[in-house]
């Protein structure tokens, strides 16, 4: 792990991980910079690079902070988001995990009250909601836009980095936190996978379809960008 310090003596620590790619690229991500660089990159030129992008470094550090002290917290009296209402965290002890619904209070119930513990149950819970709640929605979307037929499949997967995603061979892929979104989110966010059925990639044809089923997906584009990483719990 190297650093860089300004005229202040602040520092910025960071880490490089050099490959076979043609440019140098710096990524800032859950509080670390990595650089990405070619085998060939000269060290000094890489801290240059640094020095010269350090403000906006520490500009992206400090808005991932802000965005992390903004994740829902699962605790007792909590409230979080599901299905376009809100409901609220109870936490019971029993000598078994598990999560239950009842109007709208969520019981997650365990073994032991730990922020890990609370985050496996809730990914845990949510995954099932998904698994009954998404497919059904899928396939009104689906036959509405007559592409049921090329749907193959659909999966779940919880990342950082995608709400959802589309194979050539028409297996939909969704992150379960977009059940935490709000309705007209969720239901974009599910056209937007369905439009790939049409389209493999972000071209003009393909945000037309998008636009036409959805004429104002903007604003949930909008919400994402602004609000995405509240959806996130611990």
């Amino acid at each position: 792990m190297d650093q860089i310090l300004d005229s202040n003596h602040s520092e910025v620590h960071f880490s490089i991980k050099r490959s076979r790619r043609k440019s140098v690229a710096i990524h800032v991500q859950n509080n670390s910079v990595e650089v990405r660089a070619p085998y060939s990159t000269p060290k000094s030129f890489i801290d240059e690079f640094l020095v010269e992008k350090k403000q906006w470094i520490i500009n992206k550090l400090i808005e991932q902070e802000q965005k992390q002290a903004e994740v829902l917290i699962l605790e007792e009296n909590s409230k979080i988001p599901f299905m376009g209402f809100e409901v609220s965290i109870v936490i019971e002890r029993a000598k078994r995990n598990s999560a239950k619904l009842n109007g709208d209070r969520l019981a997650l119930k365990l073994a032991q009250n730990s922020s890990e513990q609370k985050t496996k149950l809730m990914d845990r819970w949510l995954l099932q909601q998904a698994k009954k709640e998404i497919p059904e929605l899928v396939e009104i979307f689906a036959k509405e836009m007559s592409l049921w037929h090329r749907v193959s499949g659909i999966k779940f997967r919880k990342t950082k980095t995608k709400w959802g995603h589309c194979t050539a061979s028409g297996v939909l892929q969704f992150n379960p936190l977009i059940l935490l979104a709000p309705e007209f989110v969720m239901h974009y966010l599910i056209v937007h996978e369905l439009c790939h059925l049409v389209h493999q990639n972000h071209s003009k044809q393909y945000w037309d379809l998008v636009s036409k089923m959805e004429p104002n997906y903007q604003k949930s584009e909008d919400w994402l960008k602004h609000n995405g990483h509240k959806l996130w719990y611990q």
